[in-house]
């Protein structure tokens, strides 16, 4: 008998053809509720264009979402990365993206011995002792089933079938939608970093050998990354050994007490800077639900599929930068070493001066504002992460004639941060910053 999943698995376009005829849908529609609006705009006053540009903004992130949502494919990663990759979107989009996160049915049982059978050359029950046929936790990219091998507990995820090869048409959709929100500015650079994030991603190879040069090379007695289980491991599958302890959600439903929230947050932190600065690696997917909070004070870290190396030469101008702002410098020396991490161009000095003060000097904050003292109580500052994404919105909105020149690595260093800073105003949370100075301080 033909299940609900199957017939919705059937209906999703999975040829380069029809996926194309959707997005050409899609792009149509765009294109018509953009038009419509600028000729409603041409004879409103100023405070309605502003509420009809809100409506505009809306129609088409409504269409973004139901075109990705029938594409299904990578659906809500292009959502997600989109929010963390491009900051200029106006908030109706954001407000769009938080609808779309359920938007992938779950994988049938046939379909996913299917896969193993394919990937790693075996049904289910021939290649593992036991393996639980129901996902014990989904992915946007993938579900992830629990099985056993010689007396160890796996973790095995399996890719959505077809995802490889959604990205392209996928994002066209949004490529074409987004170019509205820039004003037709180049968003080229910011795209391509978007696109690459993806692309890696959907590699499950890729993933292993993050994963293990993690596991290898962090180096913290209570951060626990698993171990790739190689032979039972391909570009659509991944096996890793399983770790016990709770999610996210169940870690704070526990009420756990201050000094215990305290500690995770402080670990969740500082990997992130042991990462950027001994490994040159970011974990950068600040989704809770990659922590683990296990047993004996450790925690977990799972899902190494967004992983962005950073060039050495590139880190060292962005510690100078900081350091620079640590230490109060003056705008002069600060708007130089901007310029060396490509975010202001070089020029007349004081042209250089003025656009750093009225384009980037906001962004300072966001960075800063953590460093300025030796400890960050997020209980009190819970709003810290959306004054962040807001204040970069703002200036976006008001210098989209400047996206050219958003460098994006600065930019994914400070997004993927706002998204842990998230993390640590959910956990209610006091971090510690001074292991994370001297670690800025020593990548000069």
């Amino acid at each position: 008998m033909e299940t609900n999943n199957d017939t919705l698995q059937k209906k999703i376009p999975s040829t380069k053809l029809s996926r194309g005829r959707v997005a050409g849908k899609a792009m149509l529609k765009i294109g018509v509720v953009s038009g419509k609006g600028a000729v409603k705009r041409a004879f409103m006053s100023k405070e309605d264009k502003e509420a009809s540009k809100s409506d505009t903004h809306a129609e088409i992130a409504k269409v973004i979402i139901d075109s990705l949502g029938e594409l299904k494919g990578v659906s809500v990663k292009i959502a997600q990365q989109i929010a963390l990759g491009l900051p200029f979107l106006p908030q109706e989009y954001l407000d769009e993206i938080s609808k779309s996160f359920n938007s992938i049915p779950p994988i049938n049982k046939a379909l996913i011995r299917k896969i193993i059978k394919q990937e790693l050359q075996g049904y289910p029950q021939n290649v593992f002792d036991t393996f639980d046929n129901n996902a014990f936790g989904a992915a946007s990219l993938g579900q992830v089933h629990k099985a056993t091998l010689e007396g160890k507990e796996l973790a095995v995820k399996v890719q959505y079938p077809g995802i490889a090869t959604s990205i392209e048409s996928d994002l066209s959709v949004i490529n074409f939608a987004l170019k509205r929100f820039a004003k037709g500015q180049n968003i080229d650079h910011l795209m391509k970093e978007v696109e690459q994030r993806l692309t890696e991603e959907v590699d499950y190879e890729l993933e292993a050998g993050n994963t293990k040069f993690y596991a290898e090379h962090l180096k913290h007695e209570l951060i626990v990354v698993p171990t790739v289980m190689e032979a039972l491991s391909s570009k659509s599958v991944l096996t890793s050994t399983f770790l016990e302890g709770e999610g996210f959600e169940a870690f704070l439903k526990a009420n756990p007490s201050q000094e215990v929230r305290n500690h995770y947050a402080q670990l969740i932190f500082d990997s992130f800077f042991m990462g950027l600065y001994r490994l040159k690696m970011i974990h950068a997917d600040p989704n809770p639900g990659n922590f683990i909070f296990m047993a004996d004070k450790r925690l977990g870290m799972i899902d190494f599929g967004c992983v962005k190396k950073v060039e050495e030469s590139f880190l060292k101008d962005f510690s100078k930068l900081h350091v620079l702002l640590i230490d109060k410098a003056s705008d002069e020396e600060v708007t130089e070493q901007y310029a060396n991490v490509n975010m202001v161009d070089r020029g007349d000095k004081a042209d250089m001066l003025t656009f750093y003060q009225s384009t980037i000097k906001p962004l300072d904050r966001i960075y800063i504002e953590i460093f300025e003292e030796e400890k960050f109580d997020f209980k009190k500052n819970a709003d810290f992460s959306q004054r962040g994404f807001n204040t970069i919105m703002e200036v976006q909105k008001s210098q989209r004639h400047a996206l050219h020149k958003m460098n994006a690595d600065y930019l994914f260093i400070d997004r993927t941060l706002l998204g842990y800073y998230n993390i640590f105003e959910k956990m209610e949370a006091t971090i510690d910053t001074r292991f994370a100075q001297r670690l800025v301080r020593e990548g000069m």
